[in-house]
This record gives C-alpha cells, structure tokens and sequence, in this order.
C-alpha cells in the first residue's frame, strides 16, 4: 500500500509539474504594418450583442448600417435581433419582445416563457427562435401564432445564433440543436436537415443561401445544400463569411480556408495560434478580428496578407457591421 501510494504521489508530482511547464501559445505576426488602425469611440461600453446587432449601456442601439438615432433607446438586458431600413426587433432576457420602427413606435409586442434569441422578419410575418428550441411564426398584423414547434433539448449554447430566412415561398429556421427547419408561409413544417449532431454547443451559427445553394454551419460542421449534391465540411469553427461564390471558413487554429459553394477547398492560409474574434468582407478584402488585439486583412484570393495592432485585446463581446467592428467602447473603421 505504502509503495502504491508512493507511486501514486510521484505520478501527481510529475502531471504538476508538466502542467505548470506548458506555456500557452500566442499569435506573433513575424510582420506588422506601421499603419495604426484608426480606431473611434462609442458613446458607452457595448451592453448585449446578436449578429444583427447591438446594444450599448447607455441603451443607444447599433444595427449593421451603424449607430441607430440617438432616440431610440433600449433598457438594460434587451439584445436586438435584427433591424431593417424601417422596423427593430429585441427581446429582453425575460422575453418581452418588440417589434419597433425607427420612429420608436411599437408595432408588436408580445411575452413569452423565455429569452428570444433569434429573430427576422418579412412584411407581416415574424420568425422567431427561443432559447429553449422552439420556433415561431406569427402574423404580427394579427397576432396569430401560425407555428409554435418545440425542437430536442439543448443543454448548452454559443452565443452566436443566426437569423431565420424569408424566401419567396418558404422559411429557414436555425435552432440551437444543430438543425436547419423549412417551414411554409402558412406555418406549415416541410423537412428538417442535421447539421450537426454534437450534443453542446450545437446551434446554427451561420445561414445563407447563394443562388440555388443554402449553406449552414455550427461551430463543428458545415453543410452545403444544392439541387445537386449535399455535401459537409468538418472543423473547428469560429467564422464563415460567404462573398459571391466563395465560401471563407475561419478555424479555431488560425486557419482561414477559400472554399467554393460546394466547400471545396481552393487555398487555405495559417495565421499561427490566431484567435478569431469576428470577420467580415469590405472593399474587395478579408478582414478578420485576432483575439489578442489585431486586426488581419487579406486580398479575397489569400494571396497577400497584411496585419495591424490594436489598441487593445478583443476579449469581450464584438459586433460587425457592414464595414465596421465594434467592441467595448470602440469602434474600427474598414477601409
């Protein structure tokens, strides 16, 4: 006993010790420009953060086209879901939901059980997806719930989740268990496709469709659907950006690789142990947000790459606009 034990206590002691030497592993661009990033201010720290938009503390609101006017205010703990060249959607964490024009009038208002986290809308319709897994679809003009469906469990969530999408005769739901649902405009469920099938961290954190090719991603896999083929890119996900007919997918260990619709790989290009935060296409290039504190541009070929230092790490909750990032109090211009 005393021998095992004795062997048990140097088995810890070794672990301790290889625990305590492993150095974590840093983003160091052998290059930096000597450009500074002309980096502005915001009017108060960023509060709550969707894809479509945040919201600051002080309750000023910023949608993808930029800050929102200064009379429309949100309270404490709304996020807003999406914001369109007339009308707002946020939901608050107890999920009191509202449906406001630029104006700051409400359209809609309407309590649930839980947080919404996802939102889109189109004319009078309103897609909605909860925090515990169900999708909506009302007719705000009416107030008629057209589609209540609760999806599996989810036990655990990221962050980001995408929007729904309006087509011309149907709806894409994303959910938070790794699934893409088709509903039709009268509330009616078509099919469902797994995107994923990982039991954490699982919900569609991005949707598109490009041409006649429907894209979705977790932060796991990513599946490419077209009258063709259907076919899936396995990865560690953390951003994909999708400009014409290529596909750029940005991974957990500094890769960002050049797909086509059909997610096969063109190029791929190694910033090694870069952190991607946030990314966006602007004037022709990438650009990527390094956790950090750097911001990465790229030609859409990946041919020529060009980094920059921040005034700070990016450790906190980020927004990207059509051509800005935002974080805690600041805001980066994109040229």
């Amino acid at each position: 006993m005393k021998k095992f034990q004795t062997l048990l206590m140097s088995l810890l002691f070794i672990a301790t010790i290889s625990g305590c030497s492993t150095k974590r592993q840093y983003f160091e661009p052998t290059t930096i420009q000597n450009e500074s990033v002309a980096v502005n201010r915001l009017t108060s720290d960023i509060d709550n953060v969707s894809i479509n938009g945040a919201i600051l503390k002080n309750g000023n609101a910023i949608s993808k086209n930029g800050l929102l006017s200064e009379n429309i205010k949100f309270p404490k703990d709304t996020t807003l879901l999406n914001a369109s060249s007339d009308n707002l959607v946020a939901s608050s964490i107890d999920g009191n939901l509202t449906v406001k024009n630029k104006s700051g009038q409400i359209l809609f208002q309407r309590s649930f059980n839980e947080a919404i986290v996802s939102a889109a809308f189109d004319d009078d319709k309103l897609a909605l997806l909860s925090a515990q897994n169900k999708i909506y679809l009302i007719d705000i003009r009416t107030n008629e719930t057209l589609l209540e469906f609760e999806l599996s469990d989810v036990y655990a969530q990221n962050a980001r989740v995408a929007s729904p999408i309006f087509m011309s005769s149907i709806i894409i739901f994303p959910t938070l268990d790794g699934k893409i649902v088709i509903v039709d405009k009268n509330g009616n469920i078509i099919r469902d496709v797994v995107v994923s099938s990982e039991q954490f961290f699982n919900n569609v954190v991005f949707l598109d469709v490009v041409d006649n090719t429907m894209l979705a991603a977790t932060a796991k896999k990513i599946v490419s659907i077209s009258p063709e083929k259907t076919v899936y890119y396995n990865g560690e996900i953390k951003d994909v950006v999708v400009d014409k007919n290529n596909v750029y997918i940005l991974e957990k260990d500094g890769t960002i690789t050049l797909a086509n619709l059909q997610l096969q790989k063109i190029k791929s290009i190694n910033f090694k142990f870069a952190i991607f935060s946030a990314s966006t296409i602007y004037n022709e290039s990438l650009y990527a947000i390094e956790k950090t504190g750097y911001l990465i541009k790229t030609d859409l070929s990946l041919d020529n790459s060009k980094v920059y230092k921040l005034n700070s790490s990016v450790e906190d909750k980020i927004f990207t606009g059509i051509n800005e990032f935002y974080y805690k109090d600041y805001t980066i211009k994109l040229k």
